[in-house]
């Protein structure tokens, strides 16, 4: 895989990163709103999946070059 094309896919799938949080607030039934272990989605995908798959992806694409 050629350096350019990796980090194409990483710019793709941190802005897919950064657009989750958005559309889970406005769809219909507001799954953001789902409470697990007394929190929201939301605050989990902010607070912990998010940033871990972002640092995840960049890790790789640097791996991957």
């Amino acid at each position: 895989m050629s350096a350019d094309r990796g980090r194409r896919i990483a710019v793709v799938v941190l802005i897919v990163v950064l657009l989750l949080p958005p559309l889970a607030s406005v769809l219909p039934g507001s799954p953001g709103a789902v409470r697990v272990a007394g929190v929201t989605l939301l605050w989990w995908y902010a607070a912990l999946i998010g940033p871990l798959a972002a640092a995840l992806t960049a890790v790789l694409s640097r791996a991957l070059r």
